[in-house]
């Protein structure tokens, strides 16, 4: 019988072979897998939006607030919550910022938390999944820094942002140092009025409102000027003529056309001797009185004309001075004789006044370390301790920390200095291996990058390329026999400086390199 294709029973009895299923049921499981691919990159995708919407939200926060968040950020049991979190408040016409302040949802940020550092018991694996972008991770660490100026000072401007509540605890705090500067000045005490001022100063700088709190923010910048004019008042009563210029200049910072701060940077110029510079000051004072009432442009005006005055006769008197000061030089022959020593040569140069302050600080430190020395023998001494301490067995054998105990025990094997090196390569090559440094950073992972229980996790997943070469050099595949292997070694690598920098690669890759824990035991 011939075959017709175009009846409907032939292939109805052709869809029933076993062969023709079975690639029928391959071709939808690929279908399948295409199908879930695409919504796998959808998802992220759409992740990825949502954590940048996050992040917005996120820098409108405190700082406390960040600070909770940013070790946890990462991971997306954490995101997950967060978008929930904001995805409510728009729908209750909230700020995030004052939805994460609400008790129930700081309480599940901060068991999130704890979920998460509890280790491998703690958050399922598919919650605790790494994804993020790095440079979210980086904005985040930056912003949740509750360092205010950064570590080492890096970020001058950087501020800790504080919500509505603890900023009106600033600003009252501020307003009473402020009054109480206030009347140490009205009472003639400079120097407390000077103290007081200066301690809000170091105070305001450093907090910030949330953005969204205008008022506050303003408030805040209003007295910090304030607290900065005062304190500028205050040296110049004292004297002191940088103090005065400094606070001026972070005044004027904060207001460019601050009249007071403008007056007292020239009167702290004029003390200083910069009297150009302190009439190029008064006269943008002028430009900016002329913009003002009358009243208050002719009692600037006034103050401007005295100070002129002033500047000009501090002239008139320095040069007649300086002529004077010439003429009884070369009375006394300060430009001829006397410029040379009796032995014919030049008299040393006298220190500058940097010099001399440096001079001085290098010798104070060498007092103190004298000082401090001699104090914590004589405490050693009482404490019935040893004058010093002895040597510590390292955490780690390393072929340049080997351990102590071993060194004078009997040995079973001894290295030339050829065998040294060849050792030595086969451990870095074994600590190079992509299994091992992925175990390794695994493992500084999970004890969140502590260096005491990263160790002893090392210690077992060191072992495991370890082993073979100490039986293949004829050592004790054992823990001692890893301490001799390290003895023996480093009787060349404290001789030799090409073994010894070799051995610090040795110990980098084993520590998982420059992305794992190497450099971090201090």
């Amino acid at each position: 019988m011939a075959k017709d294709v175009r009846n409907p029973e032939f292939w109805n009895k052709f869809m029933q072979r076993p062969e023709v299923q079975v690639a029928m049921r391959s071709k939808l499981k690929y279908e399948s897998a295409a199908e879930a691919a695409q919504r796998t990159k959808l998802d992220k995708l759409e992740r990825k939006q949502r954590r940048y919407e996050i992040m917005d939200e996120l820098m409108k926060c405190a700082t406390n607030i960040k600070h909770l968040i940013s070790p946890m950020f990462r991971y997306k049991i954490t995101q997950q919550y967060l978008w929930k979190v904001l995805c409510e408040a728009r729908k209750e016409g909230m700020l995030f910022c004052d939805k994460l302040r609400q008790p129930q949802v700081y309480h599940r940020l901060q068991a999130i938390k704890a979920e998460i550092t509890a280790g491998p018991y703690g958050v399922a694996g598919w919650q605790a999944e790494e994804e993020v972008e790095e440079d979210l991770m980086d904005k985040m660490v930056v912003e949740a820094d509750c360092i205010p100026g950064g570590i080492d000072g890096e970020a001058p401007d950087r501020k800790q942002v504080l919500d509505r509540r603890e900023i009106q605890g600033v600003l009252d705090f501020g307003q009473k140092i402020k009054s109480e500067g206030n009347e140490a000045f009205l009472n003639e005490n400079w120097e407390g009025a000077l103290t007081r001022y200066c301690q809000g100063d170091e105070m305001l700088k450093n907090f910030a409102a949330e953005p969204h709190l205008d008022k506050e923010n303003k408030e805040l910048k209003t007295m910090h000027r304030q607290c900065l004019n005062n304190k500028a008042n205050a040296a110049l009563q004292m004297d002191q003529w940088q103090t005065a210029l400094r606070a001026a200049e972070s005044a004027l910072k904060l207001k460019m056309d601050d009249e007071k701060a403008l007056f007292r940077k020239a009167q702290a110029l004029e003390g200083l001797g910069r009297t150009d510079e302190a009439l190029e000051v008064l006269d943008e004072v002028e430009q900016i009185a002329e913009d003002m009432d009358q009243d208050f442009r002719e009692h600037i005006m006034d103050d401007v004309r005295e100070r002129r005055e002033e500047i000009k006769s501090i002239e008139h008197k320095a040069a007649k001075s300086f002529n004077n000061m010439f003429k009884a030089m070369g009375d006394k022959q300060v430009f001829g004789s006397g410029r040379f020593l009796p032995d014919g040569t030049s008299p040393p140069p006298a220190l500058t006044g940097a010099e001399e302050r440096q001079l001085k600080r290098i010798k104070e430190q060498d007092e103190y370390r004298a000082a401090k020395a001699k104090y914590e023998l004589e405490q050693r001494r009482k404490e019935g301790k040893p004058i010093i301490d002895e040597p510590k067995e390292p955490d780690m054998p390393t072929p340049n920390k080997p351990p102590f105990g071993y060194r004078t025990s009997e040995r079973t094997r001894t290295l030339t200095k050829a065998q040294a090196q060849q050792l030595l390569e086969e451990l870095l090559a074994a600590y190079s291996l992509e299994p091992f440094q992925k175990q390794v950073h695994s493992d500084a992972k999970a004890v969140m990058f502590e260096f005491q229980p990263f160790l002893k996790r090392l210690k077992k997943t060191a072992f495991g390329v370890q082993e073979p070469l100490l039986s293949k050099w004829g050592f004790d595949p054992s823990e001692e026999g890893l301490a001799e292997m390290m003895v023996c070694l480093s009787d060349h690598t404290f001789k030799d400086s090409s073994l010894r920098k070799l051995a610090d690669e040795t110990t980098k890759m084993l520590y998982g390199g420059e992305d794992g824990m190497w450099g971090m035991e201090d």
